[in-house]
């Protein structure tokens, strides 16, 4: 296949639909970077997640060994909904306006994709490298970092390159630790029945009062606490609970059976889903509601629950991250932006979203989140890449494969 510039790549990735939230396929998408990648240097497969979506490794240069060299780019190719009546054009169309490159996933990820799919085609018709050069494209990350899940149970036991370089738009400043995000389904049982005859009935919506009562006051508790590791964000350095949605009742004339409150959970590197759901679990029973705690999944219906019951189902754990101030893979990457000397750590930034990176930190990855764009501008109406940004990424990246 004739090797297209990044511009014209990115264009070409924008235009599938892979809108993780509604389940678009990724495999379309996938043939057409396998194709493009087609080369006899490049080693290539392709990991089932099921339902079309898809994991992505491309290889080249020497196979991956116990010692952990080379170099290892990861984007994910799903995008959120463009559903928004804000967009003035096709977001699946990319379009160029003065300084910017319009469309869904412009800026997260699939800008960073097409530089980094581009960097392996060249490295590979170079047959120069003599560490490996990796990259992995993952499915389904704007649902919860799935796909990187999956990966991370399909290669475990493998070598891999430690040096990673997570691509998300981070305005091109590297980035050593995220929070986590850890999604909760709490559903309260009822006795549905007709509204003329309460006493016949459980409301399921009024037993969910006191769930909400307790997750409120667990997280203005949590507007407290800190850790060293806090610094890494100043604007929010705690960790955060957000009740997201609450869905309930079927009719105006109906006693409610069932009350879902669904809860997002963002931890700091250093706490865990396993830390933190008995503290929930103990904020409900201290308002009187008696809990049992299920495990569950994002493709899977969420349990029924009894007239007496409260069921608090953790759905998905996007694991917090962080690795050391000191790493020399940070410097490394400080380096190419800020001018630091061997050995001088960056100023550490954190991000307040969750990425791929607690995923891989189980495979031996040390990762450093790095990439063009403006977080600010992803998930929303006219996303945008700056071109200028766009255009300086792909020398900053040829000096960590060099």
């Amino acid at each position: 296949m004739t090797v297209l510039s990044d511009l014209d790549l990115l264009a070409r990735l924008v235009s599938f639909d892979t809108t993780s939230a509604t389940k678009r396929p990724t495999r379309p998408l996938g043939d057409f970077v396998c194709d493009y990648l087609d080369h006899q240097k490049i080693r290539v497969e392709r990991f089932d997640c099921g339902g079309d979506q898809e994991n992505l490794w491309f290889e080249t240069g020497p196979r991956s060994s116990g010692d952990g060299a080379g170099l290892l780019l990861c984007g994910h190719v799903d995008v959120v909904p463009a559903t928004e009546p804000e967009w003035t054009a096709d977001p699946f169309i990319l379009r160029v306006e003065g300084d910017r490159a319009i469309g869904r996933g412009a800026c997260d990820m699939k800008g960073f994709d097409a530089i980094a799919i581009n960097l392996l085609r060249e490295a590979a018709e170079s047959g120069s490298l003599e560490a490996p050069l990796g990259l992995l494209l993952t499915c389904n990350e704007e649902i919860g970092t799935v796909g990187a899940g999956q990966f991370a149970t399909q290669w475990a036991g493998r070598p891999i390159p430690r040096r990673t370089v997570v691509g998300e738009p981070t305005s091109l400043r590297p980035i050593r630790g995220h929070k986590g995000h850890l999604g909760i389904s709490i559903v309260v049982g009822g006795l549905g029945g007709h509204t003329g005859f309460p006493d016949r009935g459980v409301n399921a919506i009024e037993r969910a009062m006191p769930v909400l009562e307790g997750l409120r006051d667990l997280r203005q508790s949590m507007v407290e606490e800190r850790l060293a590791i806090s610094a890494l964000f100043p604007e929010t350095p705690f960790p955060v609970l957000t009740v997201a949605g609450i869905d309930g009742g079927s009719a105006i004339n109906v006693t409610p059976e069932s009350c879902v409150i669904r809860v997002g959970v963002r931890l700091l590197p250093g706490q865990s889903a396993a830390d933190f759901l008995p503290r929930l679990r103990s904020a409900i029973e201290g308002r009187g509601i008696s809990v049992t705690m299920k495990s569950g999944n994002l493709d899977q219906p969420l349990p029924r629950a009894s007239q007496d019951e409260c069921l608090v189902v953790d759905i998905n754990n996007t694991p917090s991250y962080a690795i050391d101030a000191t790493s020399d893979f940070l410097v490394e990457v400080g380096g190419l932006v800020d001018g630091h000397q061997k050995h001088e750590a960056p100023q550490s930034h954190g991000a307040n979203f969750g990425t791929d990176a607690g995923r891989l930190a189980g495979l031996g990855c040390e990762s450093v989140v790095f990439g063009p764009g403006d977080i600010g501008v992803a998930h929303k109406p006219d996303e945008w890449m700056p071109l200028d940004e766009f255009a300086r990424t792909p020398d900053l990246l040829r000096r960590l494969i060099r």
